[in-house]
């Protein structure tokens, strides 16, 4: 029996579960509660747990694991707690008890994944190799990257700045990003471009370290985090844009990942305080952007760290809103969490399809065209989702490509108009 060997008032989140009343707002929250209607797989029944342990009640062993393990680490219950609790670094602390007294082996897959996100053009050539091998990877070790291939990326080109910018932005490019989904980077400059934004790319930036720190490897994601801290203060005036809700909460949380290391923790706040979602930057200046849909109905799936870290969801629902002739579709699960989660859904496979399939069954109720999503990890996911109800995957697209096409589309418009005026 594993007993934790630290005074209580010691722990670092002892605070935070001291907040707790213990109210249950954060149950309909949360979807592995939601999913399972068990309250060891709830925020409350978490903290709980973690508070027991703390305290010597239970043991360190396989019921506390499955508990923490089994989380998402969505946040949702962060935005529905009416005390505030900051119920992650319950979690994060629990986790990391695990780990010093349990062996927890990490996944032949989640090792690759690792591995490569910390150099993006392997991990580029990675992915291009193994979608044409995608289709005889029978082996049971590379089976949980498969959902992970099959985005084809579009050819979008690099939008000249036609006039003098009016402010400047340094881009966070994103592993995966820059990796898979450079089309959508480069749509988000595009736009950015059209507002007159310029933008910059700290060549000496990398990745941004969350999945490093919520696989427990904690020391290397501040390793990562003080690199790229490093790498954006050549411009200390300039926010620090991003297009990918995971990325920017881990960079808005580099404060508090390095708040016990002295030479480094007022960088880290000053560098938090400059990240915004790219989405969030672009909704001050579209009203200079004409933007011209085709006629079609569109949803969102919300990243939930968009949503309950950068605290930025209404902002992209302002842009959806502001392109003419589509019509956006509001429905009660667009914040909810699609069972991606970092490296959930390849960890917990039939976990991450089951909170998926209930995704799908609710938009199975609402007629729409596209589904916009701002998150690589909810991007690929929600192919999944399609794919499974036999549909056409290519009707997800990441809210900076939808943006850019509706731009075109307007500007399109504007040159015809021009030229028959003209003739």
């Amino acid at each position: 029996m594993w007993i934790i060997n630290t005074q209580p008032s010691r722990f670092g989140a002892m605070e935070e579960i001291e907040h707790c009343n213990k109210c249950g707002f954060c149950l309909p929250a949360c979807p592995t509660y939601q999913l399972t209607s068990n309250e060891l797989h709830s925020p409350r029944g978490r903290i709980a747990m973690v508070e027991a342990a703390v305290h010597g009640e239970i043991e360190v062993g396989l019921g506390l694991e499955e508990s923490l393990t089994y989380c998402l680490d969505c946040r949702a219950c962060e935005s529905a707690c009416p005390s505030g609790v900051r119920y992650h670094r319950v979690l994060e602390s629990g986790r990391n008890l695990l780990r010093q007294q349990r062996k927890q082996p990490t996944s032949f897959a989640v090792k690759q994944i690792l591995r490569l996100v910390k150099r993006p053009n392997r991990l580029r050539r990675a992915i291009r190799i193994a979608s044409l091998l995608r289709p005889v990877m029978h082996y049971n070790a590379v089976k949980p990257l498969v959902p992970l291939m099959g985005y084809t990326e579009q050819d979008v080109r690099p939008l000249p700045m036609k006039s003098d910018p009016k402010m400047s932005v340094q881009f966070f490019e994103g592993c995966v990003m820059s990796a898979q989904f450079a089309d959508v980077n480069q749509a988000a400059k595009n736009l950015l471009v059209r507002g007159q934004i310029a933008t910059v790319s700290p060549i000496a930036q990398g990745c941004c370290g969350a999945l490093h720190l919520h696989t427990g490897h904690r020391d290397e994601a501040k390793a990562m985090a003080r690199n790229n801290i490093q790498a954006f203060e050549q411009d200390m005036q300039s926010l620090i844009v991003n297009t990918a809700g995971g990325c920017g909460a881990m960079l808005m949380e580099y404060e508090e990942l390095l708040s016990d290391d002295p030479l480094w923790s007022d960088r880290a706040k000053r560098f938090s305080k400059r990240v915004r979602d790219w989405a969030s930057v672009f909704k001050n200046v579209c009203g200079k952007v004409p933007l011209e849909g085709q006629g079609i109905r569109v949803v969102v799936q919300n990243s939930c760290h968009l949503v309950n870290v950068e605290h930025a969801g209404e902002d992209v629902v302002a842009l959806l809103r502001a392109v003419s002739n589509d019509t956006f579709v509001s429905y009660s699960d667009q914040d909810r969490c699609c069972g991606s989660a970092g490296v959930y859904n390849i960890e917990h496979p039939q976990w991450g399809l089951a909170i998926l399939d209930n995704k799908m069954k609710v938009l199975g109720k609402i007629a729409y065209d596209v589904i916009v999503v701002n998150n690589p990890g909810c991007h690929l996911q929600m192919r999944q989702g399609i794919k499974r109800q036999n549909g056409n995957m290519e009707a997800i697209q990441h809210i900076a490509i939808y943006l850019e096409q509706a731009a075109q589309t307007a500007e399109n418009h504007a040159q015809r108009e021009e030229f028959h005026a003209e003739t």
